[in-house]
């Protein structure tokens, strides 16, 4: 009698499993969206880029951390290049960023404090005057206190 019990109880079931309906997608999320082309145009879509790109350009300070960004075109090409020489010439070209570096060294604090003077000092105003051209000319002529012939 418990065999047949069994039996049926397992033949239902399986009846019952064989007359289920499945639910098609659409009716649990709808139906499906169009991938095929975007809805809108190119220009839409750049126009919205840049757009977003001005509002991210007018983030107000306080909502920033750390120093507000150079405007562009803050810094003149012979300021950069005159910055680069002062940074080759304190010797930092060729260790610093480099497999190893060390920066609490006491060979490379030392470049990078005579870095620090050299940008700091007369030197790169005369290596920015050099770069654009403006610095005085010597010869020696002025050297021997007669002006010099331009």
């Amino acid at each position: 009698m418990n065999t047949k019990q069994v039996l049926v109880v397992s033949l239902m079931a399986w009846a019952g499993l064989a007359a289920a309906q499945t639910v098609p997608a659409e009716a649990w999320v709808g139906a499906p969206l169009p991938t095929t082309a975007s809805m809108a145009s190119r220009a839409d879509v750049m126009h919205g880029y840049m757009a977003s790109a001005a509002m991210d350009a007018r983030t107000p300070q306080e909502l920033r951390v750390g120093p507000a960004d150079a405007p562009t075109g803050a810094v003149s090409r012979a300021e950069a290049v005159a910055d680069l020489n002062m940074w080759l010439r304190a010797g930092l070209g060729q260790t610093a960023y480099r497999e190893g570096y060390d920066p609490m060294r006491a060979d490379n604090r030392a470049r990078m404090a005579m870095y620090q003077r050299l940008r700091n000092g007369p030197e790169y105003q005369a290596e920015l005057s050099r770069l654009t051209g403006t610095g005085e000319r010597t010869t020696a002529a002025q050297g021997s206190g007669q002006p010099a012939a331009e």
